[in-house]
């Protein structure tokens, strides 16, 4: 099901295009300005700090992961590399799945990569909580990371699969405010708007609770664990790769 040629070309491709080296000098630029941010706060200003790195470091790795793997799919269809992976001996599911794990060793890097700009920013607060913030921030990326091979196998257009990402990305990070308002009285829970919204909830993830910036400073408060973000990106991440999959293994060439 898996095949690690294929799983090298992808790493191969995303060294040959500096992905790594770019995101290492962000990385640096961003924990350069929070460290500049953070001076600017009267009290605690190491966790001031520390929030703007973290929250800084969330963003940038997951448009990192989706702007790498939507531009190195449609490449690929582009260059005619998919067909000529065709013609060789390798299944479609195959290439989905490789592409897939691929693309998971990339954002556990990134990951890793953001949890020392972490440390290195306050390292004297380190505890529990940061270590499951990197691993929900790896959660998340992998789970953005096949959103945006569906959306790049399905869509055409290089900047649409982007921008459609992208918008699942956002509803995601809003969809705790989204249900906390339907749940509330200001509207009808049983109305068609919010009904649709619990729908539409059930197959979205819940990156709203990934990555919690509380967790660098107070540590984990909740009762959350590594259990629940780790089922989250594997549900999640199954869901839309069977999508791409489905509609990979129907299309003709």
């Amino acid at each position: 099901m898996l095949s690690v040629p294929l799983i090298k070309y992808v790493i191969k491709a995303a060294l040959r295009d500096k992905l790594m080296i770019a995101m290492a000098v962000v990385f640096v630029v961003g924990a350069s300005l929070s460290v500049f941010l953070g001076s600017a706060a009267i009290v605690e200003k190491s966790m001031f700090t520390l929030v703007f790195a973290g929250a800084a470091s969330r963003i940038l790795v997951v448009l990192g992961m989706i702007l790498f793997v939507v531009f190195f799919i449609r490449r690929a269809f582009e260059s005619k590399e998919i067909e000529y992976l065709l013609s060789r001996p390798v299944g479609r599911l195959e290439i989905i799945f490789s592409f897939a794990v691929a693309f998971t060793i990339l954002c556990i890097f990134m990951g890793l990569g953001v949890g020392a700009c972490v440390l290195a920013v306050s390292p004297q607060l380190f505890a529990y909580g940061h270590v499951l913030w990197v691993v929900s921030i790896i959660v998340e990326a992998v789970i953005m990371a096949n959103v945006a091979l569906f959306f790049s196998m399905y869509i055409s257009s290089a900047s649409s699969a982007t921008m459609a990402t992208l918008g699942v990305y956002v509803l995601g990070r809003l969809m705790g405010q989204l249900l906390g308002i339907v749940d509330s009285n200001m509207v009808d829970s049983f109305g068609v708007y919010a009904m649709a919204m619990q729908m539409v909830s059930v197959i979205t993830p819940r990156l709203d609770l990934l990555g919690q910036s509380s967790w660098l400073i107070y540590g984990v408060q909740d009762g959350y664990n590594l259990i629940y973000a780790l089922c989250q990106g594997l549900f999640f991440s199954a869901l839309v790769l069977l999508a791409a999959s489905l509609d990979f293994v129907k299309r003709e060439f």
